[in-house]
């Protein structure tokens, strides 16, 4: 009994000290949100969407003026979707909404969505990326624009009025709404759609081999960052 004991003892220590021993999980957390800053040095927000109300700026809106896109796809309810935003801006609010209304997912999500494959092409293009890749750049580009993407969904949209100021920060210069309209889509369902894009495209005039390898090495990290 003795040695059993002993052995029960020891076997216990050991599973401890692999416990200890193993490294501790990393979690990774979600920066603050950007403190909404009402004056900067050459502007300032005189009203927005919800001010009448006493609601504050969203999160959304104060990420994505800080961080672009990818501070708003950062947001938890966000995970593992591609966040765009369409904007707009000019002097007259009542325009601006009726822009806003008519801002379809069907006819401009795709404006974006081909922004951001001629972005992601011509970013790793070591020269012209009509040289670099052929005709296939210019085809994938279109074929993005014409393309009708399923899944996505148009959230919400936010405005803000700014009043700008001239040099010396006291003088006004011009008073301007910015209009901003949040899309989502699933990360997967976006990217086997684009993959058909990618995978579909003809050209009258293949590309050389050359061209093949660059139009491979991109597709490889394509959504690296996308």
């Amino acid at each position: 009994m003795k040695r059993i004991a002993v052995l029960a003892l020891i076997a216990g220590a050991l599973v401890m000290a692999g416990c200890a021993s193993k490294p501790a999980e990393q979690t990774q957390t979600l920066p603050p949100a950007p403190e909404y800053v009402e004056r900067t040095d050459t502007y300032q927000v005189i009203d927005h969407k919800t001010k009448a109300v006493g609601q504050d700026v969203p999160e959304w809106v104060t990420r994505y003026i800080s961080d672009g896109v990818s501070g708003v796809e950062a947001m938890p309810q966000y995970n593992n979707k591609y966040v765009f935003i369409g904007e707009d801006s000019g002097t007259n609010l009542n325009a601006l909404r009726q822009w806003s209304t008519g801002f379809t997912v069907a006819q401009d999500l795709s404006r974006m969505v081909s922004s951001r494959v001629q972005a992601r092409f011509a970013g790793a293009a070591a020269g012209s990326p009509d040289d670099e890749y052929g005709r296939y750049f210019e085809n994938v580009v279109k074929s993005a624009s014409d393309a009708t993407y399923s899944g996505a969904r148009k959230e919400t949209d936010f405005w803000l009025l700014k009043r700008y100021f001239k040099a010396d920060g006291k003088t006004v210069d011009r008073e301007v709404y910015d209009f901003y309209v949040l899309v989502s889509i699933d990360k997967d369902l976006l990217q086997r759609q684009i993959n058909d894009i990618l995978d579909g495209v003809n050209v009258d005039t293949p590309p050389t081999r050359e061209q093949s390898t660059a139009i491979d090495r991109v597709k490889e990290a394509f959504y690296e960052g996308f």
